[in-house]
Formats: structure tokens, C-alpha cells, sequence
């Protein structure tokens, strides 16, 4: 029979599990903590329209912004959380809708974010250059089943480091974030080969880019209002809504 040792205190099996390091560590997950708080605060204030309005961020957003947020130090958690936390103020703090996006966000790496600013802020970018697609209406799924989006994996590996790209991508296809998607390559010859991301977008996508920016409200308009560039993160040189133009953009098209 297996002996059964019983702690004397929740402290001693601590000090047990972890040894003389537990003091150090519990140091720098304080400081860890902080330095995330304040990241996120920063990012937050950035985002705000009018920092002197007057309005309150809502408690239950707040708290989980923090709470989920406030572990990391990467700026592009920062990004998410923040733009959620800006956009839960209100002039009584009782909206608490951004509980819902703080759900999401939390649940996910920060590999995963960064893809999901990647792909929609290049979508962003190339229907609001394009004038035939002023119209398109980002709440009707069926609209946007139409719209693709294609790009380079190669412009983007050196920010996803030892990363498996095709299980962020699952994961967002999971949340339901990006539709159907592919990887696949383009052979000009023996020695040019482009890999190159095939992706369509969805709406709650196109919801959670808005709400990062604090600009939920606009996200009807997502064709038609330009959401900003977040700093911490590269796009690709090369991006399309079609193959062949993706190819010519790159000097691939045979």
C-alpha cells in the first residue's frame, strides 16, 4: 500500500516541490505580473479616443483583462487585452459584452493572435484599397465565404521562431476565427518554389480585430475604415485576395 505523507501546510509543500527557488520564483511571477499590467495599460491608454472623457472600463472586463493578461510581457497579448479593456469603457462601466472577446483571447497562444493580426489587418488593408468591395457587408457569412485571402509564409516564419504554424492556424479554424485554409506550393522552375497561405475570413475575425483596436463599433465597416498597424508585428511584403495577382506582386506569375 502506497504510504501517504500529509503536508503540514500548503508553504511547506511549496518549499517541497519547487525548493530553495520557490522565493525567486514567486519574485519574478510579481514582477512578471507588473510588468504585464502595465504593458496592457499602456497598450490601453494608446487606443483610447479621449483619455480624459470621463468613462469607466467595466469591472468583470477588467478584471479578467489583468487577471488572464498580466502573465506575459508579450506585446501582442498587450494589444488584445488592452484594446478589449479601452473598449469596455462606458460612461456607467456596466457594459460587460467584452467578457465574451476576453474568453477568446485568453484561450489563446500568443502565436495565435499574432496570425490572427496578421491575416486581418492584411485583409483590412486590401479591401480598403479595393472599390468594388465597399459594399461588402462582413455580417453576412455568405459574403464573405467569397473573399480569400493569400500570402507568403516565408515573409512571416522569422516571427513565429520554432512555432508549428499549421497548429495555430487549427486553433484558429477551431475558434472558429478563419474558415476553410490551405498551404500550398507554386513551382516556377527546379529552384523557385513559393509557399504560399490560402485563407478565408469570418466574422467573429473580423469582431475580434475591431474590438483589439477599440473600435468594435466600426466593425460593419471593416472594407471601408482602415483599423492601424500594431507595432510589434510585421505583415508580409506580398499579400492578395487572388492567386494571380499575389504571383505577380512577387515576380512568380509564369
Amino acid at each position: 500500500m502506497e504510504n501517504l505523507i500529509i503536508p503540514k501546510s500548503i508553504d511547506s509543500v511549496i518549499e517541497n516541490v519547487l525548493g530553495p527557488t520557490s522565493k525567486e520564483i514567486g519574485q519574478d511571477m510579481q514582477n512578471l505580473y507588473k510588468k504585464g499590467r502595465e504593458l496592457i495599460l499602456l497598450k490601453s491608454f494608446r487606443k483610447l479616443k479621449s483619455p480624459d472623457d470621463g468613462k469607466i472600463a467595466n469591472l468583470r472586463v477588467a478584471r479578467d483583462v489583468f487577471w488572464n493578461g498580466s502573465f506575459t510581457d508579450e506585446a501582442i497579448c498587450a494589444e488584445y487585452f488592452g484594446g478589449i479593456l479601452a473598449a469596455s469603457r462606458t460612461e456607467d462601466g456596466r457594459d460587460d459584452s467584452g467578457v465574451f472577446y476576453v474568453d477568446i483571447i485568453k484561450s489563446m497562444s500568443s502565436g495565435q493572435l499574432k496570425m490572427h493580426y496578421i491575416i486581418y489587418r492584411m485583409l483590412n488593408k486590401a479591401l480598403v484599397a479595393n472599390e468594388n468591395k465597399k459594399t461588402l457587408n462582413p455580417g453576412q457569412e455568405n459574403e464573405l465565404h467569397g473573399e480569400k485571402l493569400f500570402f507568403p509564409l516565408l515573409d512571416i516564419m522569422d516571427q513565429f521562431k520554432n512555432e508549428d504554424i499549421g497548429a495555430i492556424l487549427h486553433g484558429l479554424h477551431a475558434k472558429n476565427l478563419i474558415g476553410d485554409f490551405q498551404t500550398e506550393n507554386y513551382k516556377l522552375d527546379e529552384e523557385k518554389i513559393m509557399i504560399y497561405l490560402k485563407v478565408q475570413p469570418k466574422t467573429l475575425g473580423i469582431q475580434l480585430l475591431a474590438i483589439a483596436n477599440n473600435m468594435f463599433s466600426d466593425w460593419r465597416k471593416f472594407s471601408v475604415v482602415d483599423f492601424g498597424d500594431f507595432g510589434a508585428v510585421i505583415l508580409p511584403r506580398y499579400y492578395a485576395q487572388s492567386l494571380d495577382s499575389l504571383l505577380e506582386q512577387t515576380g512568380f506569375k509564369k
